[in-house]
């Protein structure tokens, strides 16, 4: 294949290998399997499937059906494991086969940690195919196992997102201290390994696992594009996986044949959580996220099954009213995306403008589309205003029609959509969130006392502000993060904000108020089935303030980007200032920004200056495509912002990430999430 092709049409190639398999077989498909399908062309692909049903324990193959198809991203694991085990046993099958998207260097370590990551090893593969010979019955039946690195999905050109690798998250000071214990229950008396390589020595297998995974499926994409990719990384955590990829052998190999080039620079979401809780780019589809309900067992949008509970970005937009339902009790979901449609190219032209463009310029799309496949086909489409008003009157042509809802689901699913934000409640309050922020800005910037204090006064008075606690939460994560490395809070102030969000946190817990995510943190921190007393309620606030401590701290290391904050205290965001170093027209050293040196021949060619040929550093903007893969997820501001960096270049951008978050999946991963993936 060739740089030519775009990443969802590389997608495409592997899920049209995969529907081959498919035909005529039970198809069991894991979350992000089925989200990486959706935007491929969704369920139409496997429509020679006997049936496609969703990766559970509590699944099985009706009795007539004999093959099996199992989509599962790391068959090593244990919950993987055993629930492919339960559904094979539960089912009278003679033919199995497993697709996964975990390298089988990677399925051989997963089993076997002790194996050489660099030695191609089978035995992973073989281990596989003989549990599901064993789990069958016979071990005359048939068993395969192939790899398809299906892990990303590419919803318009310029982005794309990995959702099984949305729990892989930066470690903060307090996880790290968790790794060392971890680590020494396992090495019992022995010194700490060196950390000339960071902190790799010490995380435990399972997080060395997935960063292998990661890496391992890059290694595929590039050798798919045919491309060798350059490698830099920000911060501690991107690091390590860019020198896991620059030092895996087979990808060496693969870039010392590869025709094209790319920079690849990995950076850590945790170096600014700031733009994460508190969006400051007007982004449609950010609005949209923020305002509808989630779908569950996906990262975005995805209706073609609905799975487990995880955390997830996905919304549903109602149609009911279109299809005549009264009944509430009844929902009928839909989705931004409507994979498969006919006209793919105006379906992608719509979403580029949900995440890049304006209000205005989504509702000239909308409108127009909408209008041109109107059952009514009235020629007083032409005259409507354009707004949410004349929005919906289009949505009205199309009532009661199920045909023509069918085939335009993409457009009135976003039209939908696009009018449920117009009097949404939260849209107000995010915007009154973006008003606190640029408030306490300036304060910030001049490192001047009491943004402590009003948030303390805004915890006691929240119930005249209308924010909750994790509202504020939000704001405490902000203003940790923007504030320069190099300034503290007065500790008088701290003590005072931790025993007022204490009381809060007591008094709403007593009367069974918690938002999820403080309800999460309670059933987490207390023993047993303990009630909400002083100590829980301390626990929960000190578990909030050593997260809030590992965000300050983390840009500690850091030479440049000292403060998220400009010279008027307004919102600065570590990827914008990054970018425009990078597409700075005298290309700029950026000393933060490490290089992952690519062997002796770049060390060679580095070192040209000794001999008086001038300095020869390497520079992202040598290669014609940069890929910026943030470890922990982008938002959608950031996807729209970042690529006017671009605007006048001839470079290729593309803004990529662990996820599409929005502020409350920003909190779940902040203090919910495991990111030493243990216990899975």
């Amino acid at each position: 294949m060739s740089t030519s092709m775009e990443l969802v049409d590389v997608s495409r190639v592997y899920w049209k290998e995969i529907a081959k398999k498919c035909n005529k077989a039970v198809v069991f498909i894991e979350n992000s399997a089925a989200e990486s399908l959706h935007w491929c062309g969704g369920l139409a692909l496997l429509k020679n499937a006997a049936h496609v049903k969703e990766f559970s324990s509590f699944e099985f193959a009706p009795t007539d059906q004999k093959k099996a198809v199992f989509i599962v991203g790391n068959p090593a694991l244990r919950s993987s494991e055993r629930t492919v085990k339960n559904i094979i046993q539960n089912s009278d099958l003679e033919y199995c086969i497993l697709i996964t998207w975990c390298q089988p260097n990677v399925l051989s370590m997963s089993k076997f940690p002790n194996r050489d990551f660099n030695v191609d090893d089978k035995s992973g593969l073989a281990w596989l195919e003989d549990n599901l010979l064993d789990w069958m019955g016979n071990r005359n039946y048939t068993a395969e196992v192939f790899y398809y690195p299906i892990f990303f999905c590419s919803p318009c050109k310029e982005s794309f997102y990995t959702p099984s690798y949305l729990p892989l998250f930066p470690l903060l000071h307090d996880d790290v201290t968790k790794c060392v214990a971890y680590w020494k229950v396992f090495n019992p008396g022995q010194p700490l390994p060196s950390s000339e390589s960071g902190n790799w020595s010490l995380y435990p297998d399972e997080l060395k696992t997935e960063i292998r995974r990661l890496v391992t499926n890059f290694h595929s994409l590039f050798g798919t594009l045919g491309l060798k990719e350059d490698i830099w990384s920000l911060g501690p955590f991107s690091k390590c996986i860019g020198d896991q990829l620059e030092s895996w052998l087979p990808a060496r190999n693969r870039r010392k044949t590869a025709q094209g080039s790319v920079s690849l620079i990995l950076v850590d979401r945790t170096l600014d959580l700031g733009g994460t809780v508190v969006s400051f780019v007007d982004s449609m589809l950010g609005r949209i996220l923020d305002c509808h309900e989630k779908l569950e067992g996906h990262t975005l949008e995805v209706w073609s099954i609905t799975i487990s509970k995880s955390t997830n970005n996905d919304v549903c937009v109602n149609l009911n009213h279109l299809l005549g339902i009264s009944n509430p009790d009844i929902f009928v979901p839909s989705s931004l995306a409507h994979p498969g449609a006919a006209e793919d190219s105006m379906e992608r032209e719509e979403f580029r403008e949900l995440v890049y463009g304006s209000e205005k310029e989504l509702l000239v799309q909308l409108h127009q589309n909408l209008g041109k496949s109107s059952p009514k086909k009235s020629d007083s489409a032409k005259k409507k205003i354009l707004n949410v008003q004349g929005l919906e009157n289009d949505l009205k042509e199309y009532e009661g029609d199920l045909e023509s809802i069918l085939s335009n689901l993409g457009s009135i699913s976003r039209g939908q959509a696009f009018i449920n934000t117009a009097s949404n409640q939260n849209i107000l309050k995010r915007k009154r969130l973006q008003s606190l922020a640029s408030q306490f800005g300036p304060d910030l910037r001049d490192n001047r006392d009491g943004v402590l204090t009003q948030i303390s006064d805004l915890v006691l008075g929240r119930a005249d502000s209308k924010l909750s606690l994790v509202d504020l939460i939000q704001l405490l994560v902000y203003i940790y993060s923007v504030h320069h490395i190099q300034e503290k809070f007065r500790e008088d102030e701290e003590e005072r904000i931790k025993s007022v969000l204490g009381e809060a946190i007591l008094t709403e817990g007593r009367a069974d108020n918690l938002d999820p995510i403080l309800q999460a943190l309670f059933k987490s921190l207390r023993e047993n089935e303990e009630e909400m007393n002083e100590l829980v309620a301390l626990n929960i606030v000190n578990y909030i303030w050593s997260r809030l401590e590992g965000i300050q701290a983390y840009r500690s290391t850091l030479h440049s980007y000292l403060t998220l904050l400009d010279e008027d205290g307004n919102y600065y965001g570590i990827l914008q200032q990054l970018l425009e170093d990078i597409y700075h027209p005298n290309s700029i050293e950026i000393p933060d920004l490490f290089h992952h040196t690519g062997g002796l021949g770049s060390m060679i060619r580095s070192s040209l200056s000794w001999f008086g040929a001038g300095s020869n550093k390497q520079h992202p903007r040598q290669n014609p495509w940069i890929i910026v893969y943030v470890v922990g997820g982008i938002t959608p501001g950031e996807m729209k912002e970042l690529q006017k960096t671009v605007l006048g270049t001839e470079s290729k951008l593309t803004i990529a990430g662990s996820g599409i978050l929005t502020a409350a999946d920003s909190l779940n991963l902040i203090f919910s999430n495991n990111p030493l993936l243990t216990d899975r």
